[in-house]
This record gives structure tokens, C-alpha cells and sequence, in this order.
């Protein structure tokens, strides 16, 4: 029977590869699927089958996931794509959303820079991904500008993740004292690790290993009480922290 195995691996290959032909999926599939067989089969299945037939929330996670892990520079293909076929100020936005994404900063940058004009001048998505994207660039000063123009343009609208960013450009800038009052009002309600890791790491820097410590130590005790799924989500701070402590 172990002689089955090959050729029904095989037999799987060239049906997932007319699927794609017929199906008209990315022809990018075509030389996954050649050249890395069962891998390329996995993937396939995860990404393309899978997700048709259970259109649920958690299938188009792991369709997501293996997206990224598979083929990462499918989603970046598709948005310039779909600009080249409608440039409308969606797409742009998209687009560079996906070049953030993509660690692509710079290019970001200009994008949003052509569309955070006229009625989308104050609107706040647009303006936190223009402040993500020059921060990426190192383009501090603007995206310092860009985070405060959100606040003064939409007073109501404050999520954790504008907060932080304005922390880590005050940092940044080297405004140390400013960053510090930011991280310790972020860290009563900001959910996961992060901003604990960061406060930690900037008190560090200012000469207060105590309280640095402190900070670490609350990040080891909170994720001890944590479930498995939130460790994991939070990995790279409890191991910064373990590091830390040690």
C-alpha cells in the first residue's frame, strides 16, 4: 500500500493545479503547487478550497494566516491591481495599508500623502495609517505631526493603538519625560503586554531599574494567570520580560 502514496499525492498535485487554472486563482499557486508539492497542497487547500466551504469567521483567520505565511506578497499584487483598474481613493488606501503591511514605509508614505486631501483630509483611519507609515520611515517629525492633526481633527476618536504610536514617536524624538507620562496612562487600560514591555524598557534607559523591574514582573504574573491562546498572542513581550528578569 505505501506505493499508493506517491501517486495519490500526485493525482491530488494536478487536480489542485487545473482547479486553479479553472477557478482562475493566482497563478502563483501553479508554481507552489509544481515545486512544493506537498507543502503547495496544504497551502492550497488552507487557502483556496477550505474557505469555500465554510465561510466562517475562523476559517478566513486561517485563510489569512496562510496567505501571509505562503504567499506574502499576494495581498500587495491584488491592491495594485485593483488601483490600476479603479484608482479611486479606496484602493489607494488600501494599497497603502498592504505597503505598511509589507514594511514598505516610504512608498506608504506618498500615497497617503496624494489622498489626505480635500473631504479626506481629517479622516481618522487615514490619518493613523499616514502616522504609522511615516513612523515606519523614520519620518518622525510628520508622523508626530500627523498624530496630533488626528486628535485636534477627531477629539473623540482615541484608540490604544493612536496612544502608543504617540508614545513611541515622543520617544523617538527623544522626548523621554513626555513618552513616559504617555506609556504610564496606556498601561491602566491597554490591553496585552506591549506598552508594559516599552515603559519598562524606556524607565530602563532613564536609570529606574526598580522600576522597570516592576513593570516586568506584572507582565510574568499576568501572563502565569493567562490562557495558552494569550501567551501565545503575546509571546515576543513575556520572553522580553523572562529576558529581562533574568
Amino acid at each position: 500500500m505505501p506505493f499508493l502514496i506517491p501517486a495519490l499525492s500526485e493525482i491530488l498535485q494536478i487536480l489542485c493545479i487545473v482547479h486553479a487554472f479553472k477557478t482562475g486563482r493566482d497563478r502563483m499557486w501553479i508554481y507552489i503547487l509544481l515545486f512544493l508539492p506537498v507543502v503547495g497542497l496544504i497551502a492550497y487547500a488552507l487557502v483556496e478550497i477550505l474557505p469555500d466551504a465554510f465561510r466562517s469567521r475562523t476559517g478566513q483567520g486561517l485563510t489569512r494566516q496562510a496567505i501571509r505565511q505562503f504567499d506574502p506578497g499576494r495581498e500587495l499584487r491584488q491592491r495594485y491591481v485593483a488601483v490600476e483598474e479603479a484608482d479611486t481613493v479606496e484602493n489607494r488606501r488600501l494599497l497603502a495599508e498592504a505597503l505598511v503591511d509589507a514594511g514598505r514605509y516610504a512608498d506608504a508614505v506618498e500615497i497617503y500623502r496624494a489622498v489626505l486631501t480635500g473631504i479626506h483630509a481629517e479622516d481618522p483611519g487615514m490619518l493613523l495609517g499616514m502616522a504609522k507609515a511615516a513612523f515606519g520611515a523614520r519620518l518622525y517629525d510628520e508622523a508626530l505631526q500627523t498624530i496630533l492633526a488626528l486628535g485636534e481633527s477627531n477629539p473623540r476618536y482615541h484608540p490604544v493603538v493612536a496612544q502608543l504610536l504617540y508614545a513611541r514617536i515622543l520617544e523617538k524624538l527623544g522626548r523621554d519625560d513626555a513618552a513616559a507620562r504617555e506609556y504610564s496612562s496606556l498601561v491602566t487600560h491597554a490591553p496585552g503586554e506591549e506598552v508594559r514591555c516599552r515603559y519598562a524598557l524606556l524607565l530602563q534607559r532613564q536609570g529606574d531599574p526598580l522600576g522597570a523591574k516592576a513593570l516586568y514582573d506584572e507582565v510574568l504574573k499576568r501572563s502565569r494567570r493567562a490562557p495558552r491562546h494569550y501567551r501565545r498572542e503575546q509571546r515576543e513581550w513575556i520572553d522580553l520580560a523572562q529576558r529581562a528578569g533574568a
